[in-house]
C-alpha cells in the first residue's frame, strides 16, 4: 500500500512539473513571440536629436582680441593654429600683424568658408579683409558653437555612426573586453555565464557579469538597469529574439551608438561616435589606442571612470582595458609599454560643449510659451547664448563666492549656502549672452536669475528718479525735478495702512540738503521717498511696467525703497533701456528655429518701444556714472574695473538681499547674492554683488569702452552747488550739470552774486 501511494504521488508530481515545465514553454514561447513583434533596433535617423547652438560672433572692425577671448573662440570651435599660410577652411594663423582665418562653412547661416584677414593695431582690429583680394569683409561671423542637444526629456547630442565608420581597432579593443565570443554567440554566451557563476560562487559576492553585448543592448533599450532574476530572464530573451531578427553587424552599430558614456556639465553623453569628439575632439576613426581603450574602459562605470571627473580611476581602468588586450595577443609589447605611459589628456569640457543648463531651461520655457509646444525632434535652435561669456560668468560666479565665503566666514554657518545669479544681456537685441541661476546646477536647478523673486531694494530707486525727470514740469513749487534738483535729508513720517512709516537711512544719518545726484550716488533713502511722493506711485508703476517689469508691484510709498519683488532678468533688461537711450528689447534667448532640411521654421521678432525719452536716459546714465565714480559702487576702480560704466548697488531692508547691475553701451550685467530662505546676509550690494561684478567686466570688457553717445535736447549749465542756480564769477565752487533741455535753471546764484558779467556774455553769445 505504501509503495503504490508512494508510486502515485510520483506520477501526480511529474504531472504537475511538465505542466508547469509546458507551461513555462508555453508563456516563453508566447513572450518570445511577442518581443519577435515588438523589439527593434533604433535607427540612426530615428528621433534625432534636438540641437542648440550659440550665437554666431562677428568679426569687425575695432574689436579688442583680448577681451574678445578670439583665440578661445576659435579654438572651441576646432580650428587649429598653422605657422604658413591658412589654405583650408579650419585653420588659423597668428601674426604681429593681424590673424588670417579660413572660415568654416555654415550652411544655415549662409557662411561661405572663405579666407579672412583680421589686421590688428594694438591688439585691435582696424579691419577685416579677404584673402587675397585685400577687399572689406563685411559681415565675416565665427559659426555658432554647439551648446547642448535634447532627445526625449534627457539633454544629450548624439552622432550616429554607421556599423561602415566604427574603426577597426575600436571593434577589437570592444569585443576583446565587452564579448569575446560575439560573432559566435545566439545572443547568450553559455561559457561567459558559467565562468561568471564559478567566479561568483568562489569569491562569495557578485563581481562578475556573464552579459553578452546582445544583452547589454537589450538591458538599455528595453529594461530596467535593476538586477533582478526576472529582469536577467528577459534581457536574455530579448537578446535571443534580437540576434533573430538582426545581423551581428545591425547590433554592434546599435551599441556603440546607444551606450551611456558619462556626463560633460548637465549634458548626458551616448556613443562612442559623441564622447569621441566630446573628450577628445576627435573622429572616432582617429583616435590613439590609449583614448580608444579609455572609452571601452568607461562602459563598465561611466561616471566612475569619466576623464573629467575621476583621471586617476580613468587611467587606473585603461590600463586594465590594455593590459588584457596585451594578454590577449592584440597589442605587441612595445605598444603596451607606450600606451600605458602616457597620460590621460581629454579636452576640457568648456572646449567641447558650453555647459549652460540654465540658459538651456529657460530657453525651452520660452519657446514654448512663444510657440505652444516644445521644440520639434530634429531641429535646430540657434540661441542669443555667448559660450565664452557664458563660461567666464559661470567661473566668476563660483569663485567670487569661495572668496565671499573666505572673508566671512559666518556666510557658512547657514543650513543652506550663499547663493547667486549672473545674467548678461546685450542691450541693443535683449539677447541673453550668459545667465547663471545658482552655484552648482547638480544641486540645485531653481533659477534664480528667473524664478526668484526677491526685494531689490536701492536698485529701484533709479526708476523712482527716471519718473521724476519724464514728469519734467510742475511737480514741486512749479519747478521740475532735474539732477541739480535740492531735496532735504530730514526725519520724515508718512501715514500708511499699517501705521506711520518712518524710513530711515542706511547709515542711519540725515545728511541736510543734498541734490538728486548725491541722492543718487549716496543711495539715500529719505530724498528718493520725498521724490515719490511728488511725483505719485502710479507713475513710478507705470515706468517700471514700460521698462519690462511685470511682477506685482506694491502701490504705495515704499515702492521707492524697492520692497516688492522683481528677478534679476527683470531689473537687469530694465537697466539694459538706459544702456540704449531709453529704448527697451525684451530679453529673449531664442534666435531661430531651422528645421532638419534646413528651412527656417521660426524667426525672432524682437518686442522693443521707447520706454523713457533718450534725454531722460542719458541724465540718468550720468547719475548712474557717479554711483559708480564716487558713490556706493565706488571701490570698483580699486577692484580692477576699467572704462566707462555706470551701475547701481542694492541691499534690502535686514541685509537679506545683495545686487549689483551695470551697464556699458554694449552690454548689461546684474548679480544678486542671497539665501534662498532669506536669512540675513549682513552684507551690502557694494561687498557682496559688487566685487562679482567687477571681476566678470573686467573679463569680458576692454580697458576703454565707448562713451554713451548724448542725445539732442541735453545741455550742460555750471551751477552753484549750494543754491543749484546758475553759477557766477563769485561762487567759490561750481560744477557742470546735465539738464533735459528746458529744464535747466535760468536764474543766477543769489546767493553768491548777481552774475552780471556772466549775463552779458550770455546776451553776446559767448556762454
Amino acid at each position: 500500500m505504501v509503495v503504490m501511494f508512494v508510486r502515485r504521488w510520483m506520477v501526480r508530481g511529474l504531472l504537475v512539473l511538465a505542466g508547469v515545465v509546458v507551461l513555462a514553454a508555453g508563456s516563453a514561447v508566447a513572450y518570445g513571440l511577442y518581443l519577435s513583434a515588438s523589439l527593434a533596433l533604433p535607427a540612426g535617423d530615428e528621433h534625432p536629436p534636438r540641437l542648440i547652438y550659440g550665437a554666431p560672433f562677428l568679426l569687425k572692425p575695432d574689436l579688442n582680441i583680448a577681451s574678445a577671448h578670439l583665440i578661445e573662440r576659435l579654438n572651441r570651435l576646432g580650428y587649429r593654429s598653422v605657422e604658413t599660410a591658412v589654405r583650408t577652411p579650419g585653420e588659423y594663423r597668428v601674426t604681429p600683424a593681424g590673424i588670417d582665418i579660413y572660415l568654416h562653412e555654415f550652411a544655415d547661416f549662409h557662411l561661405r568658408p572663405v579666407p579672412a584677414r583680421l589686421v590688428l593695431d594694438q591688439g585691435r582690429v582696424t579691419k577685416v579683409l579677404s584673402i587675397p583680394g585685400g577687399d572689406e569683409l563685411f559681415p565675416a561671423y565665427l559659426e555658432p558653437q554647439l551648446i547642448s542637444g535634447l532627445r526625449g526629456a534627457s539633454r544629450q547630442v548624439r552622432e550616429w555612426v554607421s556599423y561602415d565608420d566604427l574603426s577597426a581597432r575600436f571593434l577589437d579593443v570592444l569585443l576583446a573586453i565587452e564579448d569575446r565570443r560575439f560573432f559566435s554567440h545566439p545572443g547568450i554566451d553559455p561559457i561567459a555565464v558559467g565562468r561568471a557563476v564559478w567566479t561568483n560562487v568562489t569569491r562569495g559576492t557578485v563581481i562578475q557579469g556573464g552579459s553578452t553585448i546582445t544583452q547589454q543592448l537589450a538591458k538599455n533599450l528595453f529594461y530596467s538597469p535593476q538586477r533582478t532574476f526576472g529582469r536577467k530572464l528577459k534581457e536574455s530573451m530579448a537578446a535571443l529574439v534580437l540576434e533573430a531578427k538582426y545581423s551581428k553587424q545591425a547590433i554592434l552599430e546599435s551599441y556603440a551608438n546607444e551606450i551611456y558614456l558619462g556626463q560633460v556639465g548637465s549634458v548626458s553623453i551616448y556613443g562612442v561616435g559623441e564622447a569621441a569628439h566630446r573628450y577628445f575632439g576627435k573622429r572616432m576613426d582617429a583616435l590613439s589606442l590609449e583614448e580608444t581603450a579609455l572609452l571601452v574602459g568607461m562602459i563598465k562605470g561611466p561616471n566612475t571612470y569619466s576623464p573629467l571627473r575621476n583621471p586617476a580611476l580613468a587611467k587606473q581602468r585603461r590600463d586594465v582595458v590594455l593590459g588584457r588586450l596585451h594578454e590577449q595577443g592584440l597589442v605587441s609589447e612595445d605598444a603596451w609599454k607606450q600606451a600605458v605611459m602616457m597620460p590621460v589628456r581629454v579636452m576640457p569640457p568648456q572646449d567641447t560643449l558650453a555647459d549652460a543648463p540654465f540658459f538651456v531651461d529657460h530657453l525651452l520655457r520660452q519657446v514654448e510659451e512663444t510657440t505652444g509646444a516644445p521644440l520639434p525632434d530634429g531641429v535646430r535652435a540657434y540661441t542669443t547664448l555667448d559660450p565664452v561669456l557664458q563660461r567666464l560668468a559661470t567661473q566668476t560666479l563660483e569663485s567670487e563666492l569661495g572668496k565671499l565665503e573666505a572673508a566671512y566666514p559666518a556666510l557658512t554657518g547657514h543650513s543652506s549656502p550663499v547663493q547667486a545669479a549672473l545674467v548678461a544681456l546685450d542691450p541693443a537685441t535683449g539677447g541673453i549672452l550668459a545667465m547663471v541661476g545658482s552655484r552648482d546646477y547638480r544641486t540645485s536647478q531653481f533659477n534664480r536669475a528667473v524664478q526668484a523673486k526677491r526685494q531689490p531694494g536701492s536698485l529701484f530707486k533709479p526708476l523712482v528718479y527716471l519718473a521724476a525727470l519724464e514728469a519734467r514740469r510742475e511737480l514741486t513749487g512749479g519747478q521740475p525735478i532735474t539732477a541739480a534738483t535740492s531735496i532735504v535729508d530730514e526725519p520724515v513720517t508718512f501715514e500708511s495702512g499699517t501705521g506711520v512709516w518712518a524710513p530711515q537711512n542706511y547709515d542711519h544719518r540725515f545728511h541736510g540738503t543734498v541734490s538728486v545726484r548725491t541722492a543718487i550716488e549716496q543711495s539715500l533713502n529719505i530724498p528718493a521717498v520725498k521724490i515719490a511722493q511728488a511725483v505719485g506711485t502710479k507713475r513710478i508703476l507705470q515706468m517700471a511696467e514700460k521698462l519690462g517689469i511685470r511682477s506685482p508691484l506694491a502701490d504705495n510709498l515704499s515702492i521707492a525703497l524697492g520692497t516688492s519683488g522683481v528677478s534679476l532678468l527683470e531689473i537687469t533688461s530694465a537697466y539694459g533701456a538706459l544702456a540704449q537711450g531709453g529704448l527697451y528689447v525684451a530679453p529673449s534667448a531664442l534666435q531661430a528655429v531651422m528645421t532638419p532640411e534646413g528651412d527656417p521654421a521660426w524667426h525672432h521678432t524682437p518686442v522693443r518701444h521707447q520706454a523713457v525719452s533718450p534725454q531722460a536716459a542719458y541724465v540718468m546714465t550720468s547719475l548712474l556714472k557717479g554711483v559708480v565714480e564716487r558713490g556706493t559702487a565706488a571701490k570698483a576702480k580699486a577692484m580692477g574695473l576699467r572704462g566707462t560704466v555706470a551701475g547701481k548697488t542694492g541691499t534690502t531692508d535686514g541685509y537679506r538681499d545683495a545686487w549689483f547691475v551695470g551697464y556699458t553701451p554694449d552690454v548689461v550685467v546684474g548679480v544678486w547674492v542671497g539665501f534662498d530662505d532669506e536669512e540675513a546676509l549682513h552684507l551690502t550690494g557694494a561687498q557682496a554683488a559688487l566685487p562679482m561684478w567687477v571681476e566678470f567686466a573686467r573679463r569680458i570688457s576692454p580697458a576703454a569702452t565707448r562713451e554713451f553717445a548724448m542725445p539732442p535736447a541735453v545741455v550742460t549749465r555750471d551751477i552753484d552747488p549750494q543754491s543749484a542756480q546758475l553759477a557766477t564769477s563769485k561762487c567759490p565752487q561750481r560744477s557742470a550739470e546735465l539738464f533735459i533741455e528746458g529744464t535747466e535753471p535760468s536764474i543766477y546764484c543769489e546767493v553768491h552774486g548777481s552774475g552780471f558779467w556772466e549775463r552779458v556774455k550770455r546776451g553776446f553769445g559767448f556762454s
